[in-house]
């Protein structure tokens, strides 16, 4: 999107207006020695460095002309290092200091320093209270699978997201999805639930090609799976959400599949369709990929025996993939446990 957006907008135009602007790609040429050289993790990475080739701001991802702008201008405005600004904050704390810090460790994957950074920062400054949260509740949803942040600390800056008067209906929307998957993950589903049904009461009327149609068919499956219970209907519901063709499509195949693997449900279909997607393949990397899936299913449908050869099938095809063998350990102690 940056790409597109770069050549057609004024407001970025004028940000790079006094900086040189270098575009790397990262998987060719000199790219991948940059990318380790600056420890560059996920892209889009921007990185501004001063003449010696020292970042004085670094930030992931791409958020629009606006952000990117501000972003640059925090840039040029401060030129001192990152080390120099992390010693002059603990010295003085400010919140452009803070949120320079934040946008430097998230761009490392350290969500909990940039959630604490942006709490500091909002603290520091009131008036940008809310574009600061809305930065701490993504950050605690991106750090959630590490086990860093309970579901009421999220919760809270949650309900902080929605009292901005700026969020959206596509914002609460989006908010509830993220709310319902902590809330699974953390084993707090009646507390995902209000956000939930709330999410899906707003989404009466929104038309079928706006750009939070297929979260609220996602949140509709969600509904039907863990407010009525009724299988059937969310099974149907998720199928409803793949495209035409998708049982000829190893990858849409394996994906359903693995749906059904993490809710527990229409596990003797899902380790057909799998085994479907196994043949149609004919990349081996992928076809390994997909036996992984077969071999949770089957361990899910309790059959231990099968999944230990679906998940050494997958060895062979990839026998590097120190995951598939760390797969095989666990499927190997399910067998001994049940056979006690």
């Amino acid at each position: 999107m940056f790409a597109r957006e770069a050549s057609s907008s004024d407001i970025i135009k004028g940000a790079l207006a006094n900086v040189v602007f270098f575009k790397v790609d990262c998987e060719k040429g000199e790219g991948p020695a940059i990318a380790e050289k600056y420890s560059v993790r996920g892209y889009p990475t921007y990185y501004a460095v001063n003449a010696a080739g020292e970042p004085v701001e670094r930030w992931i991802g791409y958020d629009g002309p606006e952000a990117f702008a501000k972003a640059v201008a925090a840039a040029t405005r401060d030129t001192r290092t990152l080390v120099a600004k992390k010693e002059a904050f603990a010295k003085q704390p400010t919140a452009d200091l803070a949120l320079s810090l934040a946008n430097d460790v998230a761009t490392g994957y350290d969500w909990a320093g940039a959630v604490k950074y942006f709490k500091q920062a909002r603290e520091l400054d009131p008036a940008r209270a809310d574009e600061c949260t809305r930065n701490i509740f993504m950050y605690m949803f991106y750090g959630a699978d590490d086990g860093g942040f309970t579901f009421d600390e999220m919760k809270a800056e949650a309900d902080r997201v929605l009292a901005i008067k700026a969020t959206t209906r596509e914002d609460r929307i989006d908010l509830a999805s993220m709310i319902i998957q902590l809330a699974r993950k953390q084993d707090r589903v009646p507390d995902g639930v209000p956000y939930l049904e709330r999410a899906l009461a707003e989404a009466e009327g929104l038309p079928e090609d706006s750009p939070a149609a297929r979260t609220v068919r996602g949140l509709r499956v969600d509904h039907a799976l863990l407010v009525e219970k009724d299988i059937p209907k969310a099974v149907g519901l998720r199928k409803a959400m793949l495209p035409e063709n998708w049982e000829q499509d190893p990858k849409r195949l394996n994906q359903f599949a693995w749906w059904c693997c993490e809710n527990g449900i229409n596990l003797e279909e899902a380790e057909a369709l799998v085994m479907r997607a196994v043949e149609l393949s004919d990349n081996d990397a992928d076809r390994a990929n997909y036996l992984d899936t077969a071999a949770d299913v089957c361990l899910k449908r309790g059959n231990c025996e099968e999944a230990i050869a679906r998940i050494r099938q997958a060895i062979e095809l990839a026998p590097d993939r120190d995951y598939f063998k760390e797969q095989l350990a666990k499927f190997e102690a399910a067998l001994a446990q049940k056979k006690g």
